[in-house]
């Protein structure tokens, strides 16, 4: 475009060196590289010379030889020859791949401040530059074919901020239609598709969001042989189970950086608990006190007090502290933070952990010091004089927790973890039971819905007792009913019963799915002891019974008993049986027996 004119060349191959030199505009362009674009491998033996008369058509058009261009190529030729090739000079903010480039970095950067409006605004903008596929009006060769992959993926990944920024300002309806295009021209794009399925659930359309994952899963299954990733089958699940952590932007904080109007509060959303009143009450308490004492800073000398929170796999430990986060609001004005160590088998490391909590806190990344000891300081030195609550989750070990502790006595913690955790910095620990019959009855009733009516009384309380009265697995069986509406209870029930030497599907809930999470956690030499002994045990079991199935010396085999006790996967007892010399005896729960039995055994798995 010159003055409002179009002056691109019709000749192909004179538009192929005007694009490659645009693409490299203010750099040199080898001669070799224009050849190879223009012919590849075999160019003619009067390359050079059709070179120079493709160049000499290039410098006719107006504009790339004007003396009154603008910018540094004033009074010169925009095309020039320089040693071993050509350039193309330019101002920079002609081209449109680098103001694209320049309105994606400042959307990136208003992403990282917390200011989300404005992060989708620019990289709108930033999209608006594209006035379709890159460089579709031409014929590109090797080189510039290269280059419009790459401009094409660039588009991509800011298209996707883009959305994941209108999610995070809840546009989900107005994202549908949009998404259900892009999904459609991108059939095997999983991320594309994943935001479409959680754009219809927030929408209330959750059965068009389960479509949605059966279509790609289609695809992928005839068209490539693979299953959707794990985080699609994830958010699959998710949505079987109407897991009301997809009502928010679940998994990132909703507040990105400290906002000038208020304390920073970065907790997943609150989800509803049955049958935890007692538990809330007595945590609660105890983390109100911590905060209300009195002395310098908010608090004697103590330090923060710390709670960690364990249970069976399913129990809802996460849900637990989030929900008792939600309320304490009261108690700590100053902020209530969130943070996971994500998977145990690939943890978030805990210089990215106290990354995102000064992220949350108001600091900006690019500022913070690269080592663990100093980011450390840097949280305490914020906390200092402040009354904090912060929410730890998918916690392993106290040593994680340890540089995360606040300044001050008037702060609390809530680690929640998925074995017993011991630390001098817990002063308390509590672990969460199972619901009990009633309150199983009426959470699984509750997420069934009306619609959907039981009328085998004992068949229902057979499956709550299957599933260990525990939340994680009785909504999963709700999923599961969800999925297949022509079950009946004792459907349900003959399913779960079954000894299965191969895995279940990924892709559909199942009420173990807590219990196999687990067991993913352990060591090898524990899980190899609990596949044994839930295929070769039953009922309650001696120190001398669980030596004998697993082959080993009794006082090796009370230590790993032991430590699956620490994990919740073993019930123990006083000792009944006297036969044996030992002061316990243990007992696999019906849950974990199922769930092992549908695991495939193998040595270290």
């Amino acid at each position: 475009m010159h003055d409002g004119v179009h002056v691109t060349p019709s000749a192909p191959k004179v538009r192929q060196v005007l694009a490659l030199l645009a693409l490299r505009a203010n750099t040199t362009v080898p001669l070799h590289q224009l050849v190879e674009e223009l012919w590849e491998e075999r160019p003619p033996s009067s390359a050079a010379t059709t070179l120079q008369t493709y160049i000499y058509q290039l410098r006719k058009l107006p504009g790339l030889c004007d003396p009154q261009l603008p910018g540094p190529s004033v009074g010169t030729r925009a095309l020039l020859t320089t040693p071993g090739g050509y350039r193309l000079s330019v101002p920079s903010d002609c081209l449109d791949a680098q103001e694209f480039g320049e309105l994606a970095l400042r959307g990136r950067q208003a992403m990282e401040k917390g200011t989300v409006a404005e992060a989708a605004d620019l990289l709108q903008r930033a999209l608006t530059v594209w006035r379709g596929p890159a460089l579709s009006d031409l014929a590109p060769g090797p080189i510039v074919g290269i280059d419009a992959l790459r401009l094409e993926e660039q588009r991509y990944e800011v298209l996707e901020e883009r959305i994941n920024a209108d999610l995070l300002l809840g546009r989900h309806h107005r994202l549908i239609s949009e998404l259900t295009a892009l999904a459609a021209d991108n059939p095997t794009r999983e991320g594309l598709h994943a935001k479409l399925m959680l754009s219809l659930y927030r929408a209330g359309r959750r059965p068009e969001a389960l479509e949605v994952f059966q279509r790609i899963r289609r695809v992928l299954t005839r068209e490539l042989g693979l299953e959707p990733c794990s985080e699609l089958q994830r958010l699959h699940q998710q949505v079987l189970a109407g897991d009301r952590g997809l009502d928010l932007p679940g998994g990132q904080a909703t507040v990105h950086g400290a906002p000038a109007g208020g304390p920073p509060v970065t907790l997943p959303a609150d989800v509803p608990l049955v049958g935890r009143e007692a538990d809330l009450l007595h945590v609660g308490r105890m983390l109100s006190e911590a905060a209300g004492s009195v002395g310098s800073a908010y608090g004697g000398t103590d330090g923060p007090r710390c709670v960690a929170v364990a249970g069976p796999p399913g129990a809802g430990t996460t849900a637990f502290t989030v929900h008792l986060a939600h309320r304490l609001g009261d108690a700590f004005p100053d902020g209530r933070l969130y943070v996971s160590f994500g998977d145990p088998a690939d943890p978030v490391c805990v210089e990215e952990v106290l990354a995102c909590l000064l992220e949350a806190v108001g600091y900006r990344r690019s500022d913070l010091p690269p080592h663990r000891a100093d980011r450390a300081r840097m949280f305490s030195a914020w906390t200092s004089g402040r009354r904090v609550l912060l929410v730890v989750d998918d916690v392993a070990s106290a040593d994680q927790v340890t540089d995360l502790l606040p300044a001050d006595a008037g702060s609390a913690v809530l680690a929640s973890g998925y074995r017993r955790l011991y630390g001098s910095q817990f002063k308390v620990r509590v672990d969460l039971p199972p619901l009990g019959s009633e309150r199983s009855l009426e959470l699984f009733l509750g997420a069934l819905g009306r619609d959907r009516t039981l009328d085998d009384a004992q068949g229902l309380h057979m499956m709550l007792d299957l599933c260990g009265d525990l939340p994680g697995p009785m909504l999963e069986a709700v999923g599961l009913l969800a999925l297949r509406p022509h079950w009946s209870i004792r459907q349900l029930i003959d399913w779960l019963s079954r000894d299965r030497p191969a895995a279940v599907a990924h892709q559909r809930p199942h009420p173990f799915h807590h219990v196999v999470r687990r067991c993913g956690r352990l060591e090898p030499r524990l899980r190899d002891t609990l596949a044994k002994l839930a295929w070769e045990a039953t009922g309650t079991l001696t120190v001398e019974q669980a030596a004998g199935i697993l082959d080993r010396d009794p006082d090796e085999t009370e230590e790993l008993l032991e430590e699956l006790v620490e994990f919740f996967l073993l019930g123990v007892d006083m000792a009944s049986d006297p036969a044996t010399a030992r002061f316990f005896q243990y007992r696999l729960p019906p849950l974990v027996r199922t769930a092992l039995r549908a695991m495939p055994v193998r040595a270290g798995v």
